[in-house]
C-alpha cells in the first residue's frame, strides 16, 4: 500500500538488500574478532578498517536503491521490506541514519500458520510450529529491542489487526510518519484497491478468506491442540506482552487440558518403548539374548 502513493519507490517483491548485507557484516566482524585476538590473520580486516567496510556496504546498498529509483525518478522515498529485517536493524541504522523504521505487529498465532503454510506451498521457511514460534519470537524481541537506537521519531510499530479494521486512517498516520503527504483521496483509494476482497498478495492462502473477519479463528481452526499448547509454551510471555494471550487460551474445550496430558504420556510411553526395542536390537543384546 506504501508503494502506492506517487512519491514512493520500491519493489512489489521483496529486494533482501540487508539478507546480503547481513551476511557481510557477521564475516567481518567474524574475521576481525579473530584477527584482534591473534586467532589468526586473515579476511578483510586486513584491507579495511570497520569504517571503509561498512562505507563498501553503504554503497552497495546505494547501487540497488539506485536502480529502485531509476524506475520512478520522481519519487522521494524509498522502500525496503523483508521480515527478515527485523534482526537487521542495527545494520541498517549504522548504514541509513535518517532511515525511518515501521515494525508490523500481528497475532503470532497467525502468523505461524502463515509460515507454515509458505513452506508447504513454496518450501521456504519454518514448516513446523516449534520453529515458526522460534523465527516469530526472535524478529519481534530484536525488532523491539534495536527499536531504542531510532527513538519515536524513527521506528513506528503498527498492529495489522487496526491496519485491517482502519486502513485509510492507518494508511494516513504511516505517510504523516514518512514525512509524505496522503490527502483523503489518495488514502481512501490506496485502502480500497488494497482490500482483501480485491487484491491478495505475497503467498496470503485464499483458504483462509472465509475466516478472516472472524477473531481468532484462523489460529483456532488451523492450529491443532498440540501446536496451541507448544507456542503457548515457548512464546506466552509474549504474546501477553503484545496483549494477544489470555489465560488457558490454547485449550478451546474443557478436555482440552485432559487431552493434551494423555497426548504427551502416550508420546512419552511410545519414546520409552522405541528406545528399547532399539537397545534390544543391539548387536551386544543380540548376544546377550542367546545367554
Amino acid at each position: 500500500m506504501l508503494l502506492e502513493h506517487p512519491d514512493v519507490a520500491g519493489l512489489e517483491s521483496e529486494l533482501t538488500v540487508f539478507y546480503y548485507l547481513g551476511l557481510l557484516d557477521k564475516r567481518y566482524a567474524d574475521e576481525k574478532y579473530r584477527l584482534d585476538n591473534g586467532h589468526w590473520r586473515q579476511g578483510a580486516p586486513l584491507l579495511y578498517t570497520e569504517e571503509e567496510f561498512r562505507e563498501s556496504m553503504r554503497q552497495m546498498a546505494l547501487d540497488a536503491y539506485g536502480r529502485v529509483l531509476a524506475r520512478k525518478p520522481e519519487a522521494t522515498h524509498i522502500l525496503d521490506k523483508h521480515p527478515g529485517y527485523a534482526v537487521q536493524l542495527p545494520l541498517i541504522n549504522k548504514l541509513f541514519p535518517r532511515c525511518k523504521v515501521i515494525h508490523i505487529i500481528r497475532d503470532g498465532r497467525e502468523v505461524v500458520v502463515s509460515m507454515m503454510n509458505t513452506k508447504r506451498k513454496v518450501g521456504f521457511g519454518a514448516g513446523e510450529i516449534k520453529g515458526a514460534t522460534a523465527e516469530w519470537f526472535r524478529n519481534i524481541r530484536e525488532a523491539r529491542a534495536n527499536s531504542k537506537e531510532f527513538g519515536p521519531d524513527r521506528y513506528m510499530e503498527v498492529r495489522y489487526e487496526e491496519l485491517v479494521a482502519h486502513t485509510q486512517a492507518g494508511l494516513k498516520d504511516l505517510f504523516r510518519f514518512v514525512g509524505l503527504d496522503a490527502p483523503d483521496p489518495i488514502a481512501a483509494r490506496i485502502a480500497a484497491a488494497n482490500d482483501i476482497s480485491v487484491k491478495q498478495v505475497s503467498w496470503g492462502n485464499k483458504e483462509l478468506n472465509d475466516l478472516r473477519d472472524k477473531p481468532k479463528a484462523i489460529w483456532q481452526t488451523k492450529l491443532s491442540l498440540e501446536e496451541r499448547w507448544v507456542m503457548d509454551r515457548m512464546a506466552g510471555d509474549l504474546l501477553k506482552e503484545l496483549g494477544y494471550w489470555t489465560p488457558g487460551w490454547w485449550a478451546l474445550s474443557s478436555w482440552d487440558p485432559l487431552r493434551i496430558k494423555l497426548h504427551f504420556a502416550r508420546k512419552r510411553i511410545l519414546n520409552t518403548l522405541g528406545s528399547a526395542k532399539h537397545t534390544w536390537k543391539t548387536p551386544m543384546a543380540k548376544r546377550l539374548s542367546g545367554l
